[in-house]
């Protein structure tokens, strides 16, 4: 079976300061930047990170967060 990772839809990021999916990650895999005093770029997940358990999907508010194929996601 392929492995899955996370994979976070920008556009529906709700860029919270507290992200909750952020806070279950057990690999630390998802982050995000400051991008001003009270705003934050959209939450952002590391490939290399990821081990594809999931706990984010149920912890995203906005539902940003989809599982996709290892081999489909771009290394930046």
């Amino acid at each position: 079976m392929m492995k899955k990772i996370a994979y976070v839809n920008p556009n529906l990021c709700d860029r919270s300061p507290g992200c909750p999916a952020i806070k279950v990650c057990p690999s630390q895999a998802l982050s995000h930047k400051r991008a001003g005093m009270f705003s934050y770029d959209a939450t952002m997940a590391d490939p290399e990170k990821c081990t594809g358990c999931a706990k984010c999907l149920n912890n995203c508010p906005g539902g940003a967060i989809k599982m996709i194929p290892a081999n489909k996601v771009q290394v930046r």
